[in-house]
């Protein structure tokens, strides 16, 4: 069976003026966690498995290209004490898969993300200053 390679997926973030974030993003992941609880009746000695919270989460990676991307997260230029600052916006963050010839065509989409993370790395030389965004999402729908 063919395999899905990088250069098949893309990623678009929008927010609720339209596209947000843009650019190609390197590296793409999401992860659909169950913190399944555990039941332990009176006298048994392994337990029943309880539906738990399910958690959605992932990580963005590209070149940092936005010198504003404080405020395109946050809703605010600047975060220091004594500032009021906004709830954060939410994004939808779709991962659109077009390997036709391989048999795969679709999109899932992350719904109500929030960006809860953002790291900014540079180095001295001729390496891209990168840029990481963490988020967490409300849900997930995969879209045909």
């Amino acid at each position: 069976m063919p395999k899905l390679q990088g250069f098949d997926v893309s990623v678009t973030i929008t927010g609720a003026n339209g596209p947000d974030l843009v650019g190609e993003y390197q590296e793409v992941e999401f992860t659909i966690k169950e913190d399944s609880e555990k039941y332990l009746a009176l006298g048994e000695r392994i337990a029943e498995l309880l539906d738990g919270e399910i958690s959605i989460e992932g990580k963005l990676k590209r070149g940092h290209t936005q010198l504003d991307i404080i405020n395109r997260i946050w809703g605010t230029k600047t975060l220091k004490r004594g500032e009021k600052i906004p709830s954060s916006p939410r994004f939808t963050i779709s991962f659109n898969i077009n390997a036709k010839d391989k048999g795969f065509s679709g999109r899932y989409r992350l719904l109500s993300s929030k960006i809860d993370e953002l790291a900014i790395k540079a180095q001295a030389g001729k390496d891209v200053v990168s840029e990481d965004l963490s988020f967490k999402s409300e849900g997930i729908e995969p879209v045909k």
